[in-house]
């Protein structure tokens, strides 16, 4: 379809396709372990399965509701080793002991979120609206800094999802100035990230529009809006964390965007700014 949305490549999908399909031998994750925070429902049990698919033979799974995860556990194949750590983000002891228990990882996933009740920053409660920015800021840097001492020191990737919404012009995103720019922060973080370690891929993905529950709570309307499948940013992620798109570190990309024409595009964007965050306008001409 026509993208809806500015986008970096002229095709545009609402569905997984061969490219990124977890069964291509290209970009397998055979004897691989990965680490999903948030994989209790939604993109986040797609993705571990979408990982299962493409031969991890580990996969970590956390996220605050055990029981929720026991069922992502379930949906795995048994020829894939599970566990389940019932944990916030935002609990950096536990999360600690967690990174501890889980050793050396190769994909890192970060996938919890939360969204304050939309509202005009005026009229929001200061505690829910920060909320956002100690799930979606703090959680991921504690996730980050616990997980980086037992990556894999060959080759390690973390993804990071975020909302590539947060690039509209703020009159389209009424009520979600907490979610919206704590999302934006997120972005920038990532990109200190893919900086400081070399050996270390990282990106942050917008997940297209999926109907989960954070969907749900910002208020988004399915049935106004052009709806993604839960399989695409799940059997993206599974590309993204390959060689293949060894180009996007520290940029973000959307789920939608076509993996082939954005391989086109690898000169242009590894010598730019593309897909990264800043100011409108910047570098302004004048110096």
């Amino acid at each position: 379809m026509k993208p809806p949305f500015p986008s970096a490549t002229p095709t545009w999908h609402n569905d997984t396709y061969a490219s990124i399909s977890p069964s291509r031998p290209e970009i397998s994750s055979a004897g691989k372990t990965v680490v999903i925070i948030g994989a209790g429902s939604g993109i986040g049990r797609e993705t571990a399965l979408a990982f299962a698919s493409a031969g991890a033979s580990k996969i970590v799974l956390l996220g605050r509701k055990e029981a929720s995860l026991l069922e992502t556990k379930a949906a795995l194949p048994s020829t894939t080793t599970s566990l389940v750590h019932a944990v916030s983000i935002t609990d950096e002891k536990t999360m600690k002991e967690v990174a501890a228990s889980v050793g050396t990882w190769d994909i890192l996933i970060i996938g919890s979120a939360y969204v304050s009740s939309p509202s005009a920053v005026a009229d929001s409660s200061i505690d829910d609206w920060w909320k956002s920015y100690e799930t979606n800021v703090k959680g991921p840097m504690i996730a980050a800094k616990l997980f980086l001492p037992t990556a894999n020191p060959k080759h390690a990737t973390i993804l990071g999802l975020t909302t590539g919404t947060a690039g509209l012009p703020v009159f389209m995103l009424a009520g979600l100035s907490a979610y919206s720019s704590s999302k934006l922060a997120l972005v920038k973080f990532f990109e200190f990230l893919a900086a400081e370690n070399p050996n270390v891929f990282v990106a942050t993905l917008h997940p297209g529009m999926i109907e989960t529950d954070i969907f749900k709570a910002s208020g988004a309307k399915a049935e106004a809006l052009p709806m993604d499948t839960v399989q695409l940013p799940a059997h993206f992620m599974v590309w993204l964390s390959s060689p293949e798109a060894a180009f996007l570190k520290g940029r973000l990309v959307w789920a939608n965007w076509d993996v082939d024409e954005l391989k086109s595009q690898t000169q242009e964007i590894v010598s730019g700014l593309n897909m990264t965050s800043g100011i409108v306008g910047w570098p302004y001409p004048n110096m």
